[in-house]
């Protein structure tokens, strides 16, 4: 009696097409109110604050690019 390697092999492929809670009794916004409620956030912000936002989150950005960069080098480099 040899049993199989992969007791799965014999499957059909399925797509998983995710949980959407928006079919669920509509627990989730649409994009379009997301996009309102964002620009009254925005708003309410004075344009030096949100420049002080734009650029430390640039800035962090940067700095991790360049961190992700450094450690694919580790990766590629032979030890």
């Amino acid at each position: 009696m040899s049993a199989p390697a992969d007791e799965t092999a014999g499957d059909l492929p399925v797509r998983d097409v995710g949980l959407n809670l928006a079919g669920i009794g509509g627990l989730q916004e649409s994009s379009a109110a997301q996009n309102v409620k964002a620009r009254q956030a925005v708003s309410r912000i004075s344009r030096e604050e949100l420049e002080d936002r734009f650029l430390r989150l640039h800035d962090e950005n940067i700095l991790l690019k360049q961190h992700a960069h450094k450690q694919e080098d580790k990766i590629k480099s032979p030890i």
